[in-house]
């Protein structure tokens, strides 16, 4: 787990996310098409939409502020009170942020007649996206024994995965929106988890290769 804090890695995901940013929108011809393709898919399946308008919903405001700070919670309870502080600090600041990108960039959401209740924020980047990574990873990195970062790590993001793939088949982000929103996610949670490491609030994790045998008895 230690690539997320590595520098490289937090590089190539702020160059994805600016990329996102620079070439995807309305004036890109495989966002629309993409978004026409699942309009079409959207139109056959209304159980599967219906389903998917759920699904959406766990990376709501509500939904991760409110896991987030449970979480924070948690770990105070248990005496964790720099893991706590750090988790809280790591949501708060990402929605702080993620509002503030989204205001500055100010890219407009596909213009799809049949959406009844389009979000009025800006399009870029996504923040059920940004924020469900952010949040289920950083919960992973910091509040997981460090035995379970791993699995923990990865259903995170498989989560956030998910939710981000339900905006563009709901037809309220661009796919770019959504990639911006998920490079820019994990990308606040490695910075997180790697000022963890530095400060000492998060313990490092051993992991066990072979098994460990029994002293050589020497004669």
């Amino acid at each position: 787990m230690s690539n997320f804090s590595r520098p490289y890695f937090l590089a190539a995901l702020a160059f994805v996310a600016v990329m996102a940013g620079l070439v995807g929108g309305p004036r890109n011809p495989i966002d629309v098409a993409a978004l026409q393709w699942l309009a079409r898919i959207r139109d056959s399946s209304p159980h599967l939409t219906s389903f998917v308008a759920v699904l959406t919903q766990l990376g709501s405001a509500y939904a991760t502020l409110g896991l987030g700070f449970a979480a924070s919670l948690w770990l105070l309870w248990r005496g964790q009170r720099d893991k706590a502080l750090l988790l809280a600090v790591a949501v708060a600041g990402e929605r702080l942020v993620m509002d503030g990108l989204k205001l500055a960039i100010g890219r407009s959401r596909p213009p799809l007649e049949d959406i009844a209740a389009l979000p009025q924020s800006s399009g870029f980047p996504s923040g059920h996206s940004g924020n469900s990574m952010a949040v289920f990873v950083s919960i992973a990195l910091i509040a997981a024994p460090p035995a379970w970062r791993k699995a923990a790590a990865i259903f995170a993001m498989l989560m956030s995965v998910l939710i981000g793939l339900t905006r563009p088949y709901l037809g309220v982000h661009w796919p770019s929106d959504v990639i911006g929103g998920w490079a820019f996610g994990l990308m606040a949670a490695g910075i997180a988890f790697a000022w963890g490491q530095r400060s000492g609030a998060i313990e490092a994790q051993h992991e066990v290769v072979g098994r460990h045998l029994p002293p050589v008895r020497e004669d």
